[in-house]
């Protein structure tokens, strides 16, 4: 029995331990702390003498007429024995694999984890003798995954961001994705059964942003749907502050003729400022909703079904544009309209009418006579260099105006500039960045005081003026005329009429050939500076004709 003990314990100690035991010695009685064991006053005899067969472990065992010093060596086998592994071992078959396809296969580290899908760490700590699997580390958001579970019991709806911020409160060290990561199971949607909505004629338009990224510029379509007849209107804008959304609003009245009664709105910061501590609308959108006479209705958050006709078709619109490329602004707006036409006279799936039809049903509030201007006030400052700034670009006042304030009004097509109720300058806008819009009058008063740069500067500021002019100073040049005299007389012309009557005459010379300063002058010249030229008849004896005049009484009599 104590060899067999011995070879025991020896398989015990391969298992998981390479260290070296000191020579196997027999124990004695007094060395046995088994309490069960044959004491020497004990003359009572043991019955099991007969060989008995033990399965312990998967494994048999013969177990003859042992002693107290036998079953001490079986208890301590068996309580060794049944100590669990410290960790596991990978399977062999895998081992045997990845060395196989790296030693004679001369396969990479990145190729073996493609060819057998295990982990490229587990292949190499194969391929470095390691140990594979590791023990199971606490994480740092441990201790405090019961304190968010009770939070997601009383609060369903909260936001990563919140309990982000909340646990900061509560000594939390760790990162923001690391919550994100261990709340995904509390955090998700819950089944929940709603009321299908039913709208009268006229009674309400849901309205919303979408954005989409194109190859050459993000735009934002402006999406409103008649809640009865589902009559689409789409537009899409370079941006969508407060002046593209009014924008959008107004072509969508013209095109239907009137007003809903009232329209739903997302939590959009051009109709909503604040939810709490009471809920502040946007005092410029409330002035539009006052002027066409619609009441407002702003969506519970974290609750999109309450508008869930528009949110249904800019999922359409989506899908619409995956499919349909577009080189620039104009051409979505050209491909949207058409697509939204044809989508407005098919029918319907759920009134099984055709919106354009249903559309003659909705009592929609008359439109009135002014029209709401589509505009965003912006107060600014004007340069010393008389330019004011605005979206990163630059636009140019009369040098007259430098370095007073100024109210800013941007249109979603132009640019005007008013200072104390006067407008002093208007410009296309620019939705490019970091652009100088220029007048070149604005420096006529500039160029007087500094005569010496008067000529250069006048050719600088028209040749940067539009790509007409910049052409026919080119042509004129190749004429040999000289460029600084031509751009001074184009600038006297500008400075006698407006920029866009100077620009279309520039560009009728420009496709006419004809690169003269007199030919630009014949078109633009007042009529009342050319030379009268009376007109003669062809018989001279009609000028002399005399008439008796004849008595105003007959007229008298007729009344």
């Amino acid at each position: 029995m104590a060899r067999e003990a011995e070879s025991l314990f020896g398989d015990i100690g391969a298992i998981g331990d390479t260290r070296q035991d000191p020579p196997f010695k027999a124990f004695t009685e007094a060395d046995s702390p088994d309490p069960g064991g044959q004491r020497q006053d004990d003359t009572r005899q043991d019955t099991s003498s007969e060989t008995e067969s033990m399965h312990l472990c998967g494994r048999r065992i013969g177990r003859g007429g042992d002693t107290s010093q036998d079953r001490h060596f079986l208890s301590i086998w068996l309580r060794v024995s049944l100590i669990p592994p410290r960790r596991e071992t990978m399977d062999p078959g895998i081992i045997n694999q990845v060395k196989q396809l790296y030693e004679a296969e001369k396969l990479s580290q990145r190729q073996i984890v493609t060819q057998l899908g295990i982990s490229r760490k587990r292949v190499l700590r194969i391929l470095r003798g390691e140990r594979v699997n590791k023990p199971i580390r606490e994480t740092i958001f441990k201790p405090y995954e019961r304190l968010v579970q009770e939070w997601y019991r009383e609060y369903p709806f909260l936001r990563v961001t919140q309990v982000y911020e909340r646990l900061k409160g509560y000594g939390y060290t760790g990162g923001y994705d690391t919550v994100k990561v261990h709340t995904q199971s509390l955090r998700k949607k819950k089944s929940g059964w709603f009321h299908e909505l039913e709208f009268l004629p006229g009674e309400e338009a849901q309205v919303d942003w979408m954005e989409w990224r194109f190859p050459f510029a993000p735009l934002y379509g402006f999406v409103l749907i008649l809640a009865y007849s589902r009559y689409l209107y789409v537009h899409f804008y370079p941006r969508h502050s407060m002046e593209f959304f009014l924008d959008g609003h107004l072509r969508a009245f013209r095109e239907r003729g009137g007003v809903a009664h009232r329209h739903r709105y997302d939590n959009l910061k051009s109709v909503v400022l604040s939810r709490s501590p009471e809920l502040t609308f946007n005092p410029q959108f409330l002035d539009f909703v006052r002027h066409y006479g619609f009441s407002v209705h702003p969506c519970t958050p974290g609750r999109a079904n309450e508008k869930g006709r528009v949110e249904r078709v800019i999922r359409d619109i989506k899908d619409f544009l995956r499919v349909t490329p577009c080189e620039n602004l104009t051409e979505v707006n050209l491909k949207v309209s058409a697509w939204r036409l044809e989508r407005n006279q098919r029918v319907h799936r759920s009134t099984e009418k055709r919106p354009i039809d249903l559309l003659k049903e909705e009592k929609l509030i008359p439109l009135p006579q002014i029209p709401y201007s589509p505009h965003q006030l912006i107060l600014a400052p004007v340069s010393k260099t008389g330019f004011v700034e605005f979206d990163t670009n630059r636009y140019s006042v009369p040098s007259s105006f430098s370095g007073v304030s100024c109210e800013l009004l941007a249109y979603p097509d132009q640019v005007e500039i008013w200072v104390k109720g006067k407008r002093i300058a208007s410009h296309p806008r620019s939705f490019d960045r970091k652009q100088k819009i220029e007048h070149p009058s604005h420096r006529e008063r500039l160029l007087q005081i500094t005569p010496h740069f008067k000529a250069k500067r006048i050719y600088q500021l028209m040749n940067r003026m539009d790509k007409g002019v910049t052409s026919f100073l080119d042509e004129s040049e190749a004429e040999g005329q000289n460029p600084m005299e031509v751009a001074h007389e184009l600038f006297k012309l500008l400075t006698q009429t407006s920029k866009t009557v100077f620009l279309s005459a520039v560009r009728e010379a420009n496709g006419l050939k004809v690169y003269k300063v007199k030919y630009l002058q014949s078109l633009l010249q007042p009529s009342h500076h050319r030379p009268d030229q009376p007109v003669h008849p062809q018989n001279p004896q009609l000028l002399t004709i005399t008439y008796a005049g004849r008595s105003l009484k007959d007229y008298d009599n007729l009344i």
